[in-house]
């Protein structure tokens, strides 16, 4: 794996939340309503997407995680919010060496110290935001108003990249 392999990993990521944020913007009214996935309201899965890629960019960039700003509530403001944290990770990744990947990293999370590689960091983004863009997508979908299909072939395909057919 390198660093180009999660800079399409992170692309993909971002494009997939765009697609269920724009499903989610056709019910405003309903972002804080519980849905039977036993997650959290859209609202709060949001937040805590975009709380988990700050503070997480912010440790692999050497700082704690830590902020004392709280994610936004308002969706408009939210997704302001969000663009200079999904511009932070884009950079991040471009400018990331391969040969960092397996190096060991110190990760701190609250009060406890972990060590493991920047690879395992980036892994745990990709599937976390994975985890939560389907749920988004479930929930915006008994909304009435599916994302559409959001796997790694259509993303190619929209993006230009499209596999090619034999």
């Amino acid at each position: 794996m390198t660093a180009r392999h999660f800079q399409g990993f992170i692309e993909h990521a971002y494009w997939g939340l765009d697609k269920i944020l724009a499903a989610l913007e056709a019910s405003p009214d309903r972002l804080d309503e519980q849905v039977s996935t036993g997650a959290e309201t859209p609202r709060s899965t949001l937040r805590h997407m975009f709380a988990f890629e700050r503070g997480f960019l912010a440790r692999l960039n050497g700082g704690d995680g830590s902020s004392n700003d709280p994610a936004p509530e308002a969706l408009d403001e939210l997704i302001a919010a969000w663009a200079p944290v999904r511009q932070g990770w884009l950079d991040y990744i471009q400018a990331l060496p391969d040969e960092q990947l397996d190096e060991p990293f110190e990760l701190r999370l609250w009060d406890e110290r972990y060590r493991t590689t920047r690879a395992n960091v980036l892994s745990q983004f990709v599937q976390h935001q994975g985890q939560h863009r389907s749920e988004l997508a479930v929930m915006a979908s008994t909304f009435g108003h599916s994302p559409g299909e959001f796997d790694w072939w259509d993303y190619l395909e929209e993006t230009g990249r499209p596999i090619e057919q034999l």
